[in-house]
């Protein structure tokens, strides 16, 4: 017997390294069962202490005690007890790489949890389950579940390892308010070499939503509901689920317009784009119409931006993504009293930023228009990279499957990673882009990744400076601004050659940044790519972390968000009231208003030949799932005293080293 809490418990000696409270039930909640001997009463042969949701303990007329009815996620770690484990995974000399997707459990699902699971993957019967979780209070475990599944599904390993942290603290750590169960050191050791460490865990958390949550649902007058629902609105997103607040922007073939989902109540920015308007852009590559959706379909990191729905109309294509509020670090810049932001604040940006550049790279893509305005500023001061319009793809880091079967991580020859097209926002493009300009296509040596790491140290450097370090353009006095004139004067590709001699000739730094900014910027301002931070072969991403700019920055924490900035932007007030009727309604209000400049017939659908380059374009985001089934702003709740923690450095180091 054990004790918590003042409370006496009952421990099962199920299998080594585990003892399960006997208060311990599938819905996450930890009851303290009192015995009856502590009550005043005799034990005897037979009797049996109730555990909730079917369990209970017997003892034999010896004293032992043994479970009747073993919860499934308990036997989840039972089985981990006596499997072979893998190797330690090896350590990546270049950067966090792309995560094996989850290859599931052994076994096939019964016909009910497959039943659910179809439910947990549909909008309608997120919301019908979720709400009736909540009625009949067992949404705890849908928390556990959405985690682990956000966890398996997170596209690279950093992210990963971090929110297994975060899991194990709140749901198997020993003396969490959520445990599902306490394990000891040595299935805890487990975790280093099992990168899956979660994966029984789940497939018995399915098991459980599905006793405990959805056998009830089916036989509640909810279910019937449910399906007249689903009937109507099968797994899809229109135009009718949403309410139309006002309208934020537009330009050329593209309306921007803050909707609001009717199911769930959550805030978006919906992007609307005219399909004829993308045809014609894309008329010599169709195949890249749906290259922005898809890119950010890919990407799921905290410092990029989150697509959760695309879908269309016959005129349309649609994004809807997160709402982001805080204007942009151009924005900040110029609201500025010094004329630039301050080192400390800058700091945190240019490791989110960075952060999220290393996610793009690990997914095989270069952002290519890195500057403050595509930089968003959300309304907790972290960062968010958006504006995909440029983004392009190179061959993926490659997976090799190791004889231990570990799955590592080698990166493509450099030949294999290069693009050649010369793109974007002059004053941030690389000296290997611009150079690209002075030749022929087919003479051009191309690029890499190594281009977003120049146009970050742009970036930093015009944050914390106030002005772009190569700008061939000066401001001032009346001569200055003759010079400019001159320099308009001459042509592109004398330009071109100005702006590679300043580059070469080396940056000069303001007297107020301290030598650690100094040397980091130097270091991204590298001309030659090889040389560049963060992009050096051997060491990779790895190099920027440690970076003594760096030095106050704990990246675990950071990439939990559970860094809190200082300085938070000042937000607009959320427009709440529904404006317009109705999608129609909205979109006729920006006719009005843009009516001077409209320069394609909104309403024109392509012919159907043409419409087959959408096929593709519907799309639902796996990480909706909180806010479909109603527990969004309950899970963030009970991720705060975890938060807490790591900002105090109460709990700065997990019991255990997830692999690195």
């Amino acid at each position: 017997m054990g004790k918590r809490a003042g409370h006496p418990y009952i421990y099962v000696d199920a299998a080594p390294g585990l003892r399960l409270p006997v208060g311990f039930t599938p819905t996450g909640r930890r009851r303290a069962v009192l015995l009856e001997s502590e009550r005043g009463d005799s034990e005897t042969a037979g009797t049996t202490t109730n555990m909730g949701a079917g369990a209970s303990v017997s003892s034999d007329s010896g004293g032992s005690m043994r479970l009747q009815t073993p919860s499934r996620i308990v036997a989840a770690f039972l089985n981990l007890a006596n499997k072979p484990h893998h190797a330690p995974l090896v350590a990546a000399k270049t950067q966090w790489k792309i995560a094996q997707p989850y290859a599931g459990a052994n076994g096939e699902p019964s016909t009910n949890e497959q039943e659910l699971l179809h439910m947990l993957h549909d909008p309608v019967g997120q919301k019908h389950i979720g709400a009736f979780a909540k009625k009949i209070l067992t949404s705890e475990t849908f928390f556990c579940w959405v985690e682990i599944k956000e966890f398996r599904e997170a596209p690279s390993i950093g992210y990963r390892k971090s929110m297994a942290k975060l899991i194990y603290r709140k749901y198997i750590k020993n003396g969490s308010t959520m445990a599902l169960g306490s394990i000891t050191s040595d299935l805890i050791a487990l975790y280093d070499v099992r990168l899956y460490f979660f994966d029984p865990l789940m497939t018995n958390i399915v098991a459980d939503m599905c006793q405990n949550t959805f056998m009830r649902f089916k036989a509640s007058p909810e279910y019937e509901t449910y399906k007249k629902d689903l009937k109507d609105t099968y797994n899809k997103v229109t135009i009718e689920d949403f309410e139309y607040l006002e309208l934020l922007g537009s330009g050329g073939f593209g309306r921007v317009v803050h909707a609001r989902k009717k199911s769930t109540g959550k805030h978006y920015a919906m992007k609307i784009q005219l399909k004829t308007g993308l045809l014609d852009e894309h008329h010599d590559q169709l195949s890249q119409i749906t290259s922005e959706k898809d890119i950010l379909q890919i990407c799921h990191n905290p410092f990029v931006l989150d697509m959760h729905y695309s879908f269309q109309t016959p005129a349309h294509a649609i994004i809807v993504t997160e709402l982001v509020r805080g204007g942009d670090l151009g924005d900040a810049l110029k609201s500025s009293r010094d004329g630039y932001l301050h080192e400390d604040r800058v700091r945190l940006y240019a490791a989110e930023i960075g952060l999220a550049l290393n996610h793009m790279h690990e997914l095989g893509l270069i952002y290519r228009d890195l500057k403050p305005g595509n930089v968003l500023l959300g309304e907790d001061g972290h960062v968010i990279l958006a504006d995909m319009g440029l983004a392009a793809g190179f061959d993926p880091l490659k997976l090799k499957k190791e004889d231990s079967g570990d799955y590592r991580y080698t990166p493509v020859q450099p030949k294999l990673t290069r693009r050649k097209t010369t793109v974007g926002t002059r004053g941030y493009m690389a000296p290997e882009i611009i150079s690209g300009k002075l030749v022929k296509r087919d003479q051009r040596p191309g690029y890499t990744f190594a281009v977003d790491f120049w146009s970050l140290g742009v970036t930093i450097f015009e944050l914390m400076c106030g002005f772009q370090p190569f700008s061939m353009l000066s401001s001032g006095n009346f001569f200055q601004e003759v010079a400019n004139e001159e320099i308009f004067r001459l042509s592109p590709r004398t330009q071109h050659k100005i702006e590679l001699q300043k580059m070469a000739q080396g940056v000069t730094f303001p007297l107020h940044l301290t030598r650690n900014a100094q040397d980091f910027l130097k270091r991204l301002l590298e001309v030659s790519p090889e040389q560049r931070l963060g992009c050096n072969t051997e060491k990779g991403f790895a190099e920027f972390m440690e970076h003594p700019f760096f030095e106050t920055i704990d990246w675990e924490k950071l990439m939990m968000k559970h860094i809190d900035p200082k300085f938070k932007p000042a937000l607009p007030l959320l427009t709440d009231k529904k404006i317009y009727n109705s999608y129609e309604h909205m979109m006729s209000h920006f006719d009005m208003r843009d009516k001077d400049f409209i320069r394609h017939d909104w309403y024109a659908d392509p012919d159907p030949e043409m419409q087959k380059h959408f096929d593709t374009w519907g799309y639902i985001s796996q990480y909706t799932l909180r806010a479909e089934l109603g527990i969004a702003k309950e899970l963030d709740e009970t991720n705060i005293p975890y938060k807490v923690l790591q900002l105090t450095g109460e709990d700065s180091k997990a019991k255990f080293t997830a692999t690195k």
